[in-house]
């Protein structure tokens, strides 16, 4: 969603800072204009694009804000439907006849 969208690159941006690779960060700033050749004055597209974040995610198991948000609503979900509290929430969900484990649709 749009919502997630901002706070979802804000976290890529925080991961890359925590987690990313610093020393070739740096070595890209290290050096100034008058210290490069001729040649290579110019920059390519090479040095503007970012690290990868998903390795950096994989690595330190680390959820992404719309898996977070996923994964956060079906531990709800499921504590509602175990426990059956709040029972207001819990009698929004049709019960199967045949299996009571069975949770249908919501009325």
């Amino acid at each position: 969603s749009n919502q997630l969208k901002s706070l979802f690159i804000t976290q890529k941006k925080c991961v890359r800072i925590l987690f990313g690779d610093c020393e070739s960060f740096t070595d890209k700033y290290r050096t100034c204009a008058r210290a490069r050749p001729i040649k290579s004055q110019r920059l390519g597209t090479e040095f503007y694009t970012q690290e990868s974040t998903k390795p950096l995610f994989a690595k330190h198991d680390i959820l992404a804000v719309e898996n977070l948000y996923r994964y956060r609503c079906l531990m709800e979900l499921f504590k509602i439907i175990k426990s059956r509290k709040p029972v207001s929430l819990y009698y929004l969900f049709n019960v199967s006849n045949r299996n009571p484990a069975v949770m249908a649709t919501l009325r």
